[in-house]
């Protein structure tokens, strides 16, 4: 594998379209590599149909088709914006 995906944009995370997506990868030694997610926005932004919830894996797929797996590992509100944390399971989108 040569490079590191890195993303920002919109992606659909279990069904619903998120506005802004970040993605990286990160190299771990001689192992598999890992990638992991985050999108934050606020409330008025917040997509049609939002209501993840920690828990997965769900997929994910990018604006230009390339798709994967995540966990939700958080999702939280802090009176003015949601947060999602995610981490990659399985390769990461190519």
């Amino acid at each position: 594998m040569n490079g590191r995906i890195s993303y920002r944009g919109p992606a659909t995370i279990d069904g619903v379209l998120i506005p802004n997506v970040q993605l990286r990868e990160k190299a771990s030694g001689s192992g598999p590599r890992t990638w992991e997610g985050r999108s934050s926005f606020r409330v008025a932004e917040a997509p049609e149909g939002f209501g993840l919830a920690p828990g997965g894996p769900v997929a994910i797929e990018l604006a230009d088709g390339r798709r994967g797996d995540v966990l939700v590992r958080n999702v939280s509100f802090d009176g003015r914006r949601w947060t999602i944390d995610f981490t990659g399971t399985g390769p990461a989108p190519r």
